[in-house]
């Protein structure tokens, strides 16, 4: 049975806000309702003997809805409508898939009352707030300096415009009754 088994272990992000929490010397920032990059990175361990090689690391991003399609693939199952969603199995397995340029996310601590709605699209480097912020996270993991998008040039504008292309995509996708 166990050879027919995917398993896959996902932490939670963030922690209570008195837990201090370090990674080596420094003190990572991140608590929970916090958006900041360490406060929602967390690990994802993936076990399936026979089709997934002991020690891999795979640095793909991989967003919650990608759960779904993963699992339907894995069980040969047709995956049900289209899905924002999409298989990291290949990866895991070692092969190449479709790995995602970046990840889309809007975050209400609690919807309808909260007006701290948050709203952003990340990749492996840099994070961009729709209403301003944008982060190179390679330097700044806490997001405390935000880089003025009017003077970006190279990699950080060629992302910028991306990742704000991104969040014009799903200008319309939080639900209507959170503020915009």
């Amino acid at each position: 049975m166990r050879e027919k088994t995917l398993v896959i272990f996902l932490g939670d992000n963030g922690t209570g806000s008195g837990t201090r929490s370090m990674m080596g010397t420094r003190e990572v920032v991140g608590k929970k309702g916090s958006t900041v990059d360490a406060g929602m990175r967390v690990p994802l361990i993936a076990s399936w003997p026979g089709r997934i090689v002991k020690g891999t690391v795979c640095r793909d991003l991989v967003d919650t809805t990608d759960f779904l399609p993963t699992i339907c693939e894995a069980a040969a199952l047709k995956v049900p409508g289209p899905l924002d969603g999409r298989s990291f199995l290949p990866q895991i397995s070692g092969g190449k898939g479709q790995p995602r340029e970046w990840i889309y996310s809007w975050y209400s601590p609690r919807q309808g009352n909260d007006r701290s709605v948050r709203e952003f699209a990340f990749n492996h480097r840099f994070k961009l707030y729709r209403g301003g912020g944008f982060f190179d996270l390679s330097k700044d993991l806490g997001e405390k300096s935000p880089l003025p998008v009017s003077s970006l040039t190279g990699e950080a504008a060629a992302a910028a415009k991306t990742l704000q292309a991104a969040l014009d995509q799903f200008k319309d996708a939080r639900p209507a009754e959170l503020p915009r």
